[in-house]
C-alpha cells in the first residue's frame, strides 16, 4: 500500500487515537503511583483524606461514595472511611485528585 491508498487515512487516525488512549492510561497509572507512594496500602479497608483540585461537586462526591463512606467535605478535601486499598488506587488515577493521605478517622 502506498501513502495515497484510501485505507491509510483511517489507519493513521486509528493509530493516533490508540496512542492517545494508551498515553492517558499510562499517565493515570503514574499519577496514581505518585499519590499512593507514601501510603501504607495493606489489604483491607482504611480511612483517607482525598484532596481534589477544586471544591468537589455532586459528581465527585457520588463517585467517592461508591467506594466508601464520605464523612465530611471541607474546602477541596473529602474525608472518607472504610475505603478498600484497591479502590483508593483506582480513585488516584483521576486527574482531579491532587492528594491522598491516611486519616485516623473519628
Amino acid at each position: 500500500m502506498n501513502a495515497r491508498h484510501p485505507l491509510m487515512r483511517p489507519l493513521y487516525a486509528t493509530v493516533v487515537l490508540l496512542a492517545i488512549g494508551l498515553g492517558w492510561i499510562a499517565w493515570g497509572k503514574m499519577h496514581a503511583h505518585s499519590l499512593t507512594a507514601g501510603l501504607d496500602l495493606k489489604p483491607g479497608k482504611a480511612h483517607y483524606a482525598i484532596t481534589l483540585a477544586f471544591a468537589p461537586e455532586a459528581f465527585h462526591v457520588t463517585r467517592l461514595q461508591a467506594i466508601g463512606r464520605v464523612i465530611e467535605v471541607k474546602d477541596a478535601t473529602v474525608f472518607m472511611m472504610d475505603v478498600a486499598t484497591a479502590d483508593i488506587s483506582d480513585v488516584a488515577t483521576n486527574y482531579w485528585v491532587r492528594g491522598i493521605v491516611s486519616w485516623p478517622g473519628r
